[in-house]
């Protein structure tokens, strides 16, 4: 090591103190400030898939469909949540507003065809 060399290397193993990571989720359940419409998040959200699904039987309820549905498992073969009147609309998470649905009525024809049963 010569005299002009620095015995510190050129980057600092010390770390700059961080400012505190303050947590991200949503609280489990939210009021609308405008329209006061219930917004649920978590394991307040799961419950509520949980007594729809007691409610409807396990079962879609799309008209003429009514297949059995697992409350767990893969997204594509278990019970789907959908709302009646969604939220862009509106419409809360209660269990007035929620039906059960596989996943072929819930996600494509009322999601990507735009359609609504009658029920």
């Amino acid at each position: 090591m010569n005299e002009n060399s620095c015995p510190m290397p050129p980057y600092s193993s010390l770390k700059r103190s961080q400012k505190p990571i303050r947590p991200r989720h949503k609280p489990a359940v939210r009021v609308g400030k405008v329209s006061g419409t219930i917004r649920l998040a978590g394991p307040a959200m799961e419950a509520l898939r949980e007594r729809r699904y007691k409610k409807d039987g396990g079962r879609c309820t799309w008209e003429g469909c009514g297949i059995w549905l697992p409350l767990y498992g893969s997204v594509f073969n278990r019970a789907h949540l959908a709302h009646v009147l969604s939220h862009g609309a509106g419409g809360g998470d209660t269990i007035e507003n929620t039906r059960i649905r596989c996943f072929h009525h819930h996600i494509e024809v009322e999601h990507i065809k735009g359609q609504k049963s009658p029920a």
